[in-house]
């Protein structure tokens, strides 16, 4: 009977929750459960840990004077950061060679699997669609706007 129970909780929480299958441009999926502006990872590199969800663009000049603090930030062993290029598609092929070029060695997702996150962000009402942007999705999910440069402090 408690097997039931349990099966029919999980099957009423799934409804609610909304699923995001993120590819990302090395053809893997980062898998997120969405409900009332909670966003909890499944994969275990981002299960209840500290993610970084950095929106930037290559051709923005304010997101190319960013990249220093945001190779910093990612020798940082308390987060995890997912990358979404917000600004223009110019192809995973593009995105993988700029990638490479400065640096980035953190997932970042591909064009029509970032609009999902993208819409997330502006139904909270937390991005305006400008880059380059942060946010954090702390352990529980919670989701909060948040300064790169200062995130070392905020954890």
């Amino acid at each position: 009977m408690k097997k039931i129970v349990s099966i029919l909780l999980l099957l009423a929480l799934s409804l609610f929750a909304e699923r995001m299958s993120l590819q990302t441009i090395k053809n893997e999926y980062i898998i997120a459960d969405e409900e009332e502006g909670i966003l909890n990872f499944i994969n275990k590199k981002y299960h209840k840990k500290n993610v970084v969800l950095y929106l930037f663009g290559r051709d923005c000049p304010h997101c190319q004077r960013k990249v220093p603090q945001i190779k910093k930030l990612m020798k940082n062993p308390k987060i995890e950061i997912i990358g979404v290029h917000a600004y223009k598609n110019i192809g995973n092929k593009a995105l993988r060679a700029y990638a490479k070029k400065v640096g980035y060695t953190f997932d970042i997702l591909s064009f029509g699997s970032d609009i999902k996150l993208m819409k997330f962000l502006q139904n909270l009402q937390i991005w305006d669609g400008s880059v380059p942007y942060a946010a954090l999705v702390d352990e529980d999910g919670n989701v909060y706007e948040v300064d790169t440069s200062m995130i070392d402090e905020q954890l």
